[in-house]
């Protein structure tokens, strides 16, 4: 879309709440499977699993994203959607 110069109003903070949850879920279900060592530091996994927590606040939470989604697909000012 980007490439093409539209607008991605409604596509950004969809797959930026997606994209939270996945990572989420990816991380912390590797660190599970590996157990101990997952828990280490020694090998990377624990950092991700720590680093995916953090991605959600980083690009705003998924409950403001999903806002953000609900404004742009019903047309609607901050005020009219709260």
């Amino acid at each position: 879309m980007a490439d093409n110069r539209e607008p991605s109003s409604l596509e950004a903070p969809m797959a930026k709440a997606e994209a939270g949850r996945v990572v989420s879920d990816i991380a912390l279900s590797c660190v599970e499977l590996t157990g101990s060592i997952g828990y280490s530091g020694v090998e990377l996994l624990e950092k991700w699993a720590r680093d995916s927590k953090i991605l959600d606040i980083f690009e705003g939470t998924q409950q403001v994203q999903q806002l953000i989604e609900a404004r742009r697909i019903r047309r609607l000012s901050s005020a009219e959607l709260t």
